[in-house]
């Protein structure tokens, strides 16, 4: 009867620490720049921030006239798609454009670290590494075109 119980207590510790014995998932080939259904709060890039005002979006920047509106702004961070990078160089000497998206129920914001050097744009979202596809990086960020 012991044996039956210890051999019991062996599978369901093995059940419960299944996942530890898989590989880890690999990213998604393809996936939209922000999370499915997320209700974004706030995008803020240093002193710049696009944040929602009721059921609208309000830019606020020193940079006087963006040339896109901020609806058009949050529409093209909609459409934004991800694509995995395939290699990505030593990227330690170029400075990235960090960007915080604040979403509801989420104590910390997203952060994503833009590259625009390279063509198309890499951007790095924790430890993964993604080309930016189906949008200009000015579209997501129209002050960086007005310094």
């Amino acid at each position: 009867m012991n044996n039956v119980v210890i051999i019991t207590m062996l599978v369901m510790i093995g059940l419960f620490n299944l996942d530890s014995f898989l590989p880890p998932p690999k990213p998604a080939k393809q996936r939209p720049l922000l999370p499915e259904n997320a209700y974004v709060l706030k995008i803020e890039q240093d002193d710049h921030k696009l944040e929602r005002v009721g059921q609208s979006w309000r830019q606020v920047s020193s940079v006087a006239s963006m040339g896109i509106s901020a609806n058009q702004q949050y529409t093209a961070w909609q459409q934004a798609q991800l694509t995995a990078a395939p290699f990505v160089e030593n990227t330690s000497a170029v400075s990235p454009i960090v960007v915080v998206v604040w979403l509801a129920g989420q104590p910390q914001g997203q952060v994503y670290a833009f590259y625009p050097q390279t063509q198309p744009p890499l951007v790095q979202i924790e430890d993964d590494w993604y080309q930016l596809e189906n949008v200009q990086l000015h579209a997501l960020l129209p002050w960086l075109a007005h310094p």
